[in-house]
């Protein structure tokens, strides 16, 4: 079984698509013993896990439908599975897939191309969301807390509290939080704090304070996030798949968007279930964790509902159901 994965990673994009991506090769090779490839537009990048898989990147300015064609025929790949950023989506993409199936090549996407679900064999949804109702002729989806895909690649460690904070803004820190979000965490959060800041591939450095009050550590660009999500006391984040793999660990999270409102509806939800803690905005982030870390309750509630609801890694679930589309 050959499997082709198209996804998107860089600048403005971040790394949200890639790493989900590179979850799915890993559980098409556990669970089906598929050979699995991955086609990449945008910034090259290293990432962990990545080398175990033939890959390749193409920029930007190419073809994405040419590229996806020429790896097809080269492959001779049954699947091609597809994590698109929903901006960079190609405008001839619908032909492209019709054609896909009329060769009878299955069609999988993963959390996007909703507009093109009759060309689709499959809609994979990350998200706790009831899936979409659908058309007769139209591409069943699947959805659930057990959807995630996440980069979970140790056991979670019991939660205690403790001093470490970690922040995440994102691959590429979109909004320039790293220009505020230090100086007031530094000037908020308590003393003894140790605050370890990630700035990923494609983010500008933050800007820290000139004589911080805590000790503040910049993590630049790991190749992956599970040492320092593990071993973290408590989180601060923006919404994306990072969260759900805070969640998985367990750890007592605030989780905000900088997106304007397109993350509303997952954010109410979120703290409907009390999974997390959510704040409007960086600001209201920063008070929402000094908070957070003086009510070690409210933290260890946060921890074990986290962990109940995200007790599985979803890559399993999409491998089982690329099997059943092939049977």
């Amino acid at each position: 079984m050959r499997i082709l994965i198209v996804c998107h990673a860089g600048v403005g994009v971040g790394l949200g698509h890639l790493t989900r991506s590179i979850v799915v090769a890993r559980a098409l090779k556990e669970e089906l013993d598929a050979k699995v490839y991955l086609l990449i537009q945008g910034n090259r990048v290293q990432r962990a896990g990545l080398g175990a898989f033939e890959h390749r990147f193409i920029d930007r300015t190419d073809s994405l439908v040419e590229a996806i064609g020429a790896e097809m025929r080269r492959l001779d790949a049954s699947v091609v599975i597809f994590d698109l950023h929903v901006a960079l989506v190609p405008a001839d993409l619908g032909p492209f897939l019709a054609e896909l199936r009329r060769r009878n090549r299955k069609v999988v996407s993963v959390d996007d191309l909703v507009e093109h679900r009759a060309n689709l064999d499959l809609l994979f949804l990350p998200s706790f969301r009831s899936s979409p109702p659908g058309s007769a002729d139209e591409a069943p989806a699947v959805s659930g807390w057990d959807c995630f895909l996440l980069d979970a690649k140790r056991p979670p460690i019991p939660w205690k509290p403790g001093r470490r904070v970690l922040v995440l803004t994102g691959g590429s820190d979109a909004t320039g939080l790293g220009e505020v979000l230090p100086t007031l965490l530094d000037a908020e959060l308590p003393a003894g704090t140790e605050l370890h800041w990630v700035t990923g591939p494609f983010a500008r450095q933050p800007v820290l304070p000139v004589t911080p009050r805590l000790s503040i550590e910049n993590h630049q660009s790991p190749p992956d996030l599970n040492d320092l999500m593990a071993h973290a006391s408590y989180a601060l984040t923006v919404y994306g798949v990072s969260f759900y793999e805070l969640l998985y660990y367990g750890r007592p999270t605030v989780v905000f968007s900088p997106y304007g409102n397109k993350d509303d509806e997952e954010l109410g939800t979120i703290a409907s279930e009390a999974v997390a803690l959510r704040a409007s905005d960086e600001v209201d982030a920063v008070a929402q964790l000094k908070r957070l870390m003086a009510n070690a309750t409210l933290a260890e509630s946060l921890s074990r509902r986290a962990r109940e609801k995200l007790s599985v890694p979803g890559g399993r679930r999409l491998a089982q159901a690329v099997a059943q589309l092939l049977a």
